[in-house]
């Protein structure tokens, strides 16, 4: 009889050893799973927020490349067209979401192929802004201090504006047709897993 007892609770001891590695495996593999689900939730928040700052830049550079291209037209139309400190072409950029996607904790999540994306469009976007920031210092210089031939002046400034605008307009071509796009199927991708 004790011979029995001893066999029974050696496999109901068994048992429990089972029981229990099932339920410490179980919760580690939920707690993978919540995990899991809480980085894609997070990716998914980030790409969205994204879009909607990809929205407000398109929208800026649509507004600057308008009032480059009404610039433009005026200096072709009108020879005599006086040149004015313009303030309205600002194309400053903080690309805050842009930028986080190049700290660590983001790089790991976010595919290099996305990453490249995003780095080209902010070295677009820097080269803008720098144009932009040397048209508004050189038409200082020109009309505060008076240095440089108003002709080549004017040369220069419609050649600057022509730049200005193909960038502005690369940059459009590459949010419409490049990061916005992008941008939605790696968010479906994320939202069908």
């Amino acid at each position: 009889m004790k011979k029995i007892i001893q066999n029974r609770s050696w496999k109901f001891l068994l048992l429990e050893l089972l029981v229990v590695f099932i339920g410490v495996y179980g919760a580690f593999y939920l707690t993978t799973l919540r995990e899991e689900a809480v980085e894609r939730r997070n990716r998914v928040n980030y790409y969205e927020t994204f879009l909607l700052n990809l929205d407000d830049l398109y929208a800026k550079a649509v507004s600057a490349k308008e009032e480059v291209d009404s610039l433009r037209s005026e200096l072709a139309n009108n020879p005599d067209y006086e040149i004015s400190l313009n303030r309205s072409i600002d194309f400053t950029n903080n690309m805050l979401i842009v930028r986080s996607g190049f700290e660590s904790e983001n790089f790991t999540t976010i595919g290099k192929e996305y990453l490249s994306s995003l780095d080209r469009g902010s070295n677009l976007i820097s080269v803008i802004e720098k144009r932009v920031d040397i048209l508004e210092a050189e038409t200082r210089k020109f009309l505060i201090y008076g240095e440089g031939n108003e002709r080549e002046f004017k040369k220069w400034y419609a050649e600057e504006l022509e730049v200005l605008s193909d960038y502005l307009g690369g940059l459009q071509f590459t949010i419409s047709k490049g990061a916005v796009p992008e941008t939605r199927i790696m968010i479906k991708q994320l939202k069908d897993e």
